[in-house]
This record gives C-alpha cells, sequence and structure tokens, in this order.
C-alpha cells in the first residue's frame, strides 16, 4: 500500500507541473508586431523604379542633379538642417522627409519637372484640432509616426510622378489648381498655392519631398552633404 501511495504521489506532482509550464506558456505575452515604415508608400501607379538603380545609393543620385526647377517663385534652397530630409520631428516621434521652402500663405507652387499628375486634393477637409492632437499622442506611444497620421500631417497634396520612379510631392497647400489624375503638366506649371494645411503649427511653407521608390531623396546623409545634395536638385 505504501508504494501503491508513492507512486500515486509522484503521479500527482508530474501532473501538477506540467499544468503549471503550460499556463506560464499561455501567460507569455504576444510577440511585438514589427514597426510599420515611417514614409507614406508611393501608389502602385507610379512608375517603377529600375532594377538597376534600385539601391539605397538613389537617395542623392546625381541622375536628379539639375533636374528641377525651385517650385516657389524669389525663394532660395534653405539651408537650415530643420528644414531638409532627415530632420527629427519629436512632436510626433519621426522625421522629416522633404524640403521646406517658407513663403506667405497664398505664394504660387509649380511643378519642379515635367510629369504626369498623380494625386490632387480638390476635395479637401482638414482634420480638427482635436483629431491631430490624438493622432499625434498616439504617434508618441508607437514610437513612429503611422503612414496614414503623415500623410494627414501632409495636409492638401499634388503628387506628380517624373517616371523612372521618381516623384514630386508638393504638401501644406491650401489650394490647388484644376488638374486631373494623370494630366501631362510641364515644368513651372501652376499646380497650387502656399499654405499650412494638415500642421498649421509649422507656419506657411510649402513641404516638397523627391521619392525614388519608396525612399525619399536624402535619406542617410547629413550636415554639408545633404546641404549640398538638397541644392543640386535644382537648375543654376
Amino acid at each position: 500500500m505504501r508504494i501503491l501511495a508513492a507512486i500515486a504521489l509522484v503521479a500527482l506532482f508530474g501532473a501538477a507541473a506540467v499544468a503549471m509550464s503550460a499556463a506560464r506558456e499561455d501567460a507569455r505575452p504576444p510577440a511585438a508586431a514589427p514597426a510599420a515604415p515611417r514614409y507614406t508608400p508611393i501608389p502602385p501607379s507610379a512608375t517603377r523604379l529600375p532594377d538597376l538603380i534600385a539601391d539605397r545609393q538613389v537617395r542623392h543620385d546625381a541622375r536628379l542633379f539639375g533636374r528641377f526647377v525651385v517650385p516657389v517663385d524669389d525663394v532660395g534652397v534653405p539651408d537650415d538642417p530643420d528644414l531638409l530630409p532627415g530632420a527629427p520631428r519629436d512632436y510626433r516621434a519621426g522625421i522629416h522627409e522633404g524640403i521646406d521652402f517658407p513663403a506667405p500663405p497664398g505664394t504660387p507652387v509649380h511643378a519642379a519637372a515635367d510629369g504626369v499628375v498623380l494625386r490632387v486634393d480638390t476635395s479637401f477637409l482638414d482634420w480638427t484640432r482635436e483629431q491631430q492632437e490624438i493622432a499625434l499622442y498616439d504617434a508618441l506611444q508607437l514610437g513612429y509616426t503611422p503612414a496614414a497620421t503623415l500623410d494627414r500631417v501632409r495636409g492638401r497634396q499634388v503628387w506628380i510622378d517624373h517616371g523612372g520612379g521618381v516623384v514630386t510631392r508638393y504638401a501644406h497647400l491650401s489650394a490647388v489648381e484644376t488638374l486631373a489624375v494623370g494630366q501631362k503638366i510641364a515644368a513651372g506649371t501652376l499646380i497650387g498655392a502656399v499654405g499650412s494645411s494638415g500642421y498649421p503649427q509649422g507656419g506657411p511653407h510649402l513641404h516638397f519631398e523627391v521619392r525614388i521608390g519608396d525612399d525619399f531623396y536624402g535619406d542617410g546623409l547629413a550636415g554639408d552633404p545633404l546641404i549640398r545634395a538638397c541644392a543640386r536638385l535644382f537648375a543654376t
């Protein structure tokens, strides 16, 4: 009887250990989801980046030097690092992906190069201050700016496809011209006006991005190399 009782006791302790181990496995927190990208992806309708140059060096590729005209009249290319790609944007736990051209509200904005209209926010409703504050708070909690939030921060926009995977974006516009997706336009064509839509706290300016595939021009550069690379984008 003593032997049987001992065997039963060992079996009981073994079952309890297995149950406790299973409970610990169930209690483990799920694996964290991968961080979302910090950029707004180019729509599938944009022209494809050639495989031959589809690497990160294209961020400041010489093939883009002198390809664009400054999209705002009587405004020079800024050299303040805070207005250039890669600058921190702590208010949304993100980074800046374009070049900011400060200008008075209503200043005309022009296409920087020949291309095809990819997006035009003709019907645009800006978010409320409450919606903005909630979205920015969520971004801070996440530690990055979700793509949808970043798109709202850019406000009213026009995107132009220049071929070869190169797209320019014009953001924070106060108004846009009568354009249509798929319409061909020439460099210098009036496309909108400077504003502060999406993020009025930033004051009136044109946020101008050069996108190459799913990356932004200037990504990974800093200091004088970044300033030179941004200046070289524009014909003198």
